[in-house]
């Protein structure tokens, strides 16, 4: 089964108490995923220090995607769903993007699903990207390696408005979600820059991953602040 509408939330915690508690939903998580009508799919994600690129953690920010068959099936979700909540009330922000996917390949834990069936009509608003991969272990130093140098050429790009390093286990699964002002503005990275294109030649020569995935999505809603 695959899902048209997705939700990305990123959720602040401040204080002690807050952040353990975050602490306890995530690891929570790893043993017992998220169900709910309509959710297709989602993940749980932790975040790393500074802007999220790096093996140390973020214990105060953590990410939430989920896959829905619809939008009514996500806004159900967010206000009715106990443990969605109980986990998110302690929050001090909660901020994302609920998006409708249009282009990608590759797989998220041997699976696909992202519903890429509705027509691909122009689109003049905002685009995010979801990158994702799983880390061959002993390809794990080197990639982490190069990682620094990776995550300071996405700084300052024209029309990037956000860009955030995610994982469901340190070191070894690991996403980035990124939100550009438009397709325009992510091609020109994608495509014409020349930063961009060693850490791809990088990638096929070293083989760092043994699964990943590449999703482009319309952003129908910018959340922030709930």
């Amino acid at each position: 089964m695959s899902g048209q509408f997705i939700t990305i939330r990123f959720i602040e915690f401040s204080g002690f108490s807050a952040r353990r508690h975050a602490f306890a939903e995530m690891g929570r998580s790893l043993v017992s995923g998220w169900s709910a009508p309509g959710l297709v799919f989602s993940k749980h994600l932790g975040t790393g220090a500074g802007n999220g690129f790096s093996i140390w953690p973020n214990f105060g920010l953590y990410a939430w995607l989920g896959v829905w068959e619809s939008p009514e099936h996500a806004s159900e979700f967010f206000q009715h769903d106990a443990r969605w909540l109980s986990y998110s009330s302690p929050a001090n922000q909660i901020s994302g993007w609920d998006a409708i996917p249009f282009k990608g390949k590759g797989t998220w834990n041997s699976l696909q699903p992202f519903d890429f069936s509705a027509p691909n009509e122009a689109w003049d608003g905002p685009v995010a990207v979801i990158t994702r991969a799983s880390i061959r272990w002993h390809k794990a130093l080197l990639f982490w390696w190069n990682v620094p140098s990776a995550s300071k050429h996405l700084e300052g790009k024209k029309g990037l408005t956000y860009a955030k390093g995610v994982g469901e286990l340190p070191l070894f699964e690991q996403a980035t979600f990124s939100l550009w002002e438009s397709a325009s503005n992510l091609d020109q990275f994608a495509y014409q820059s020349k930063e961009h294109a060693p850490m791809i030649k990088k990638t096929r020569q070293y083989d760092w991953y043994s699964e990943e995935m590449f999703v482009r999505m319309k952003v129908v809603k910018l959340v922030s602040g709930q």
